[in-house]
């Protein structure tokens, strides 16, 4: 006879993502996961493998619930500087809303776990991806006259990422909304 599992995994992958976004790896213990999802460990493990692989399939799920709606004004090819406005709009939406100081779990994972195992990687694509989009948007609003001809294309995207890390970073450290506002609008002079 086979062995049916008590739990919904696309519900018990969405308990661990928020357990996982808001305390981090090392101060998520297996057991609170087992009691936050509502399986067993023998169906935590044979679903998703062992707790980092669990950790790297919650970044992956947050990275597609989270992020991507929060990229999706960039990843228009036409994108230009209204949409890295709207992608920062979104940004402060997601800080407003989460209101708990998580900020955003994969700058989350970077700071924790740092270039070490998998994790690395997978922040690396994610800040990647940011900073190509960032880059086309810069290219569109430079080419439809949105930011100025000068502006030096790869050192702006990098500071647009920065800006977006920076704004998570200051929300998980509990600054306020008003105060992480004025950080990005300040990054965002010179965009129309």
């Amino acid at each position: 006879m086979s062995r049916t599992k008590a739990f919904e995994p696309a519900e018990a992958l969405d308990h661990a993502m928020e357990l996982f976004w808001r305390q981090g790896y090392t101060a998520t213990p297996l057991d609170q996961l087992v009691r936050h999802t509502g399986a067993s460990r023998y169906g935590l493990y044979a679903t998703f493998g062992g707790k980092r692989d669990l950790f790297l399939t919650s970044l992956e799920r947050y990275s597609q619930a989270v992020m991507d709606p929060m990229l999706q004004p960039l990843e228009d090819a036409r994108a230009s500087g209204a949409e890295i406005r709207r992608f920062f709009d979104r940004v402060l939406d997601v800080i407003r809303r989460a209101g708990d100081g998580r900020g955003c779990f994969i700058c989350n994972a970077a700071f924790e776990r740092g270039a070490r195992d998998p994790v690395a990687g997978r922040v690396r694509q994610h800040f990647d991806r940011v900073r190509r989009l960032l880059t086309r948007a810069l290219r569109n609003a430079r080419r439809d006259g949105s930011v100025s001809r000068d502006l030096a294309m790869p050192a702006c995207a990098d500071h647009l990422l920065g800006t977006a890390a920076g704004a998570f970073l200051l929300a998980r450290s509990g600054m306020s909304i008003g105060f992480i506002r004025r950080f990005v609008e300040t990054a965002l002079r010179g965009l129309t």
